[in-house]
């Protein structure tokens, strides 16, 4: 028994597809991130986000870190050493998300980062399966994890979300269609939304490991991540992970043994 799971996984690892899926990743995730550096450089976000007390020396260290992404970034969009460029593009954000940042997004663009690191990037070169199936079972994994915490009787019932609804409202004038707004000034609204969130990411996380249909998983994804950046101004992540599984589980991509 033992021996059929190694020679299944033995055969998973040399495994190559063909559909270039991983390239074209590359290139989406690339763009988006390079696009979020530029503006947080040149419009100061994170660096707005630290605590007013922050040091001359840790804003400059923090520009410089910025300015290296973007170089890194650049090079893993043009594909010349694009390995090289991943694996400093996984350095450099790890080192913003535990210097500066502690967010998500940035663990996130780390993994994936990492992962590409490992992959065959270059152009017209056999695709690994692997590298494929293992950025759309981290997304799996995300979805499933994310879902999972929110569970919890706080999440569920919708007092996260109206929290959120009424900062944008307050401090962004955020343009909500009316019926909407008047949906989301209520705590009951707020829990309805909620409890379809999680129900969407149980069942991505479903399809992603299933390999579900094609149409409804990239449905799903486009709306979720679409509700997210309209209403709760979530925009780069949710672009690299549309991308992530929109390019992953294209057609001509087959199932791994």
């Amino acid at each position: 028994m033992f021996s059929t799971a190694a020679e299944r996984f033995r055969a998973w690892t040399s495994a190559e597809v063909d559909g270039g899926g991983v390239r074209r990743f590359r290139i989406a995730f690339a763009s988006i991130w390079l696009s979020y550096d530029v503006c947080d450089f040149l419009f100061k976000g994170t660096a707005s986000c630290l605590a007013l007390g922050i040091t001359t020396p840790h804003t400059l260290r923090l520009g410089a870190l910025q300015l290296a992404l973007i170089a890194v970034e650049a090079g893993l969009l043009y594909g010349r050493r694009a390995r090289l460029c991943a694996f400093s593009a996984f350095v450099l954000r790890a080192a913003e998300a535990y210097w500066f940042f502690p967010l998500n997004d940035f663990y996130y663009f780390s993994v994936v980062a990492l992962i590409l690191s490992q992959c065959r990037l270059e152009p017209g070169a056999p695709e690994s399966a692997w590298s494929r199936d293992t950025l759309l079972l981290q997304m799996a994994w995300i979805y499933f994890s994310t879902a999972l915490l929110k569970t919890s009787r706080v999440w569920l019932s919708g007092g996260h979300l109206f929290v959120r609804h009424a900062y944008l409202l307050a401090s962004r004038g955020w343009p909500y269609p009316a019926p909407y707004r008047a949906l989301v000034s209520t705590l009951t609204g707020n829990a309805i939304l909620a409890s379809l969130g999680v129900l969407g990411e149980f069942t991505m996380a479903a399809l992603l490991v299933l390999r579900g249909p094609r149409r409804a998983t990239v449905a799903l994804c486009v709306a979720l991540h679409g509700f997210a950046a309209l209403t709760l101004n979530v925009w780069f992540f949710g672009a690299s992970v549309v991308a992530q599984v929109v390019l992953l589980s294209a057609p001509d991509a087959p199932n791994t043994p």
